[in-house]
């Protein structure tokens, strides 16, 4: 077996400093590295300590100055003991590589496996390290190499549970996935589209402008008014969400703005609308699309004068807010259905973010997956991982859903998987074949991959036909039209 480090003879002196019982006491004796490299090295010193004994090594390397380190007794021999570096921080290694380095002796045998060469020679033939030593990067690949062969020599002692263990934690704690430039951790990604988005956060939070998030269902529109508002100056106060198509039209008005007592049927007391609540913070209105143009009428007034006037009241409140709001409408054309105020669209659209769906993001797919995998799967006390074959299918899928449908296939998936291997099954992305042949016309075509997702989104939905409509990005009525014209 081959060493995984390069050792050179030296006589270097250095200290051995030991403890006494408890941490008080101990003494300090001299010897010397005979040999040394960047794991250790062997002492001169009778008698030898006990293997597995921890000691402090102290010595002082020419040009470099004194290091102090820890190192454990691996090996006792009659005249003396191999003792292996403890926690030696970078700088230290450097400097302790750059002495190897000036002293290792130049011959034409590999340092790491003994063969000899013929000619001098850049990778080893037996061993396959790298032999350039004496260029400049040459302990960064040292490392990395080393790093892979203790792995390697370490990894017939993984059960499968370990592997996924040390995958997920790579995931997580050393690429970072989930953790990507501090951001909301499930609003994750590394491709061009989301990292303009980032970038688009960044720069209006401080600011008070209002901003207008556009996107489909499930692109994470919430969460991007979240971020603006957690990297604010408004941090501190409160964050209140309204979804404005899950509010019935006739109460929508007085929900925002309050209302007085009596001011309608039902009105038996005074309320204070979310506007007030949100005094000081940040008000989302999610779905701004779905306001009636009463309630358009009275926002409009809101971002001209910041004055709450109560359903059925007479004197208005200033109150200082900043407006966020999302809708996954295409608003230029509601305006031009004379659906949506044109006056009211430019007052809100300062700033515009526009959230691309999944389909567009090209491996963030795949990012957010193993995400939600390693998050679900460490909140069940369970090691996952995804097979090949449902990595494929990852990326294959269009996800209509965008990043909430993710987040239910994973959850699910976790769930249901008996495996430790997550299977395309588990995620519900078994994708049935199209028999193309049969096929006659483009029109064929489009009819069979529109009935395809038509059927997904009714399963994912659970057949609420409002819900429906918004992963598809249609209205009500077209939903129950696919119906009738696919009797699905």
């Amino acid at each position: 077996m081959s060493r995984l480090d390069i050792r050179c003879k030296v006589e270097l002196p250095v200290s051995i400093i030991t403890r006494g019982n408890g941490e008080k006491g101990g003494s300090e004796t001299r010897a010397r590295f005979t040999s040394l490299s960047l794991g250790g090295g062997f002492i001169d010193h009778t008698p030898p300590f006990d293997e597995k004994k921890i000691l402090g090594l102290k010595y002082d390397l020419p040009k470099h100055g004194e290091f102090e380190v820890l190192g454990e007794v691996t090996r006792s021999e009659r005249n003396g003991f191999a003792a292996r570096f403890y926690d030696l921080n970078r700088d230290a290694k450097l400097k302790l590589w750059d002495y190897i380095r000036e002293n290792v002796e130049e011959d034409l045998s590999c340092p790491y496996c003994g063969k000899d060469h013929a000619q001098k020679r850049r990778i080893c033939d037996g061993c396959g390290w790298s032999l350039n030593i004496h260029s400049q990067d040459y302990i960064v690949t040292h490392e990395k190499e080393s790093f892979l062969k203790r792995i390697q020599t370490k990894s017939d002692d993984f059960s499968i549970e370990d592997m996924y263990k040390i995958l997920n934690f790579v995931d997580v704690q050393v690429l970072g996935i989930g953790k990507n430039l501090d951001i909301n951790e499930e609003f994750v990604g590394s491709s061009q589209g989301i990292l303009n988005v980032f970038s688009m956060i960044r720069k209006v939070a401080p600011t008070d402008i209002p901003v207008l998030i556009t996107g489909e269902s499930g692109t994470g529109k919430e969460l991007t008014a979240m971020a603006i508002h957690e990297r604010s100056q408004r941090k501190n106060k409160p964050f209140i969400t309204i979804n404005c198509a899950a509010i019935p039209d006739n109460l929508i008005e007085a929900e925002l703005f309050g209302h007085e007592k009596g001011a309608f049927t039902g009105a038996h007391v005074s309320k204070t609308g979310k506007f007030q609540y949100a005094d000081g913070g940040t008000i989302f209105l999610d779905e701004i699309g779905e306001l009636s143009p009463q309630v358009q009428s009275k926002l409009l007034r809101f971002l001209e004068d910041k004055v709450v006037e109560k359903v059925g009241g007479h004197e208005g409140k200033k109150i200082d807010v900043r407006l966020i709001a999302a809708t996954n409408k295409d608003l230029k054309s509601a305006i031009a259905k004379g659906t949506f105020r044109k006056d009211l669209f430019y007052r809100l659209d300062v700033f515009n973010i526009n959230l691309p769906p999944v389909r567009e993001r090209g491996e963030d797919k795949v990012i957010l997956a193993r995400y939600f995998l390693n998050k679900f799967s460490k909140e069940m006390g369970v090691a996952q991982s995804f097979t090949t074959e449902a990595l494929d299918a990852v990326r294959s899928y269009d996800w209509p859903g965008n990043v909430r449908e993710i987040i239910n296939k994973v959850r699910r998936a976790v769930v249901m998987s008996k495996e430790l291997a997550v299977a395309p099954a588990d995620l519900g992305l078994t994708i049935p074949v199209m028999e193309t042949e049969t096929l006659t016309s483009l029109k064929d075509v489009r009819n069979t991959i529109e009935k395809q997702k038509l059927i997904e989104a009714l399963r994912h939905c659970n057949n609420n036909i409002s819900k429906v409509a918004r992963v598809l990005g249609i209205s009500r009525p077209s939903v129950y039209s696919l119906r009738k014209k696919y009797n699905v």
